[in-house]
């Protein structure tokens, strides 16, 4: 079959624990901007601390769907990642053949 490509088990390994790296990093820079928000308001007062606490809670809802949507994508690749550990390489290549 032209252009198929394959992965040892290592590989893909490899792959999901780069993805979980980047996913470290995002959720670290949505706590960044949250801690760094927090502290910025903490002397804010009046119409300020109100618009300030507005802001807050929308970006914690915005956090949380970010983390909601990374959690579905960490699902599907670990799923991913199963399913392809647990492939039986000699059905692969029967089936490839089959085509």
């Amino acid at each position: 079959m032209t252009g198929q490509t394959s992965f040892t088990e290592k590989e893909a390994a490899d792959v999901v624990n780069e993805f979980m790296e980047a996913i470290s990093g995002i959720q670290t820079t949505v706590r960044k901007v949250e801690d760094s928000f927090n502290a910025a308001r903490a002397g804010w007062e009046g119409d300020a601390a109100v618009k300030g606490q507005q802001v807050a809670t929308e970006w914690q809802d915005e956090a949380v769907r970010i983390n909601q949507k990374i959690e579905a994508i960490k699902e599907v690749v670990f799923e991913g990642n199963q399913t392809y550990s647990q492939i039986d390489p000699d059905n692969v290549e029967a089936l490839t053949n089959l085509v």
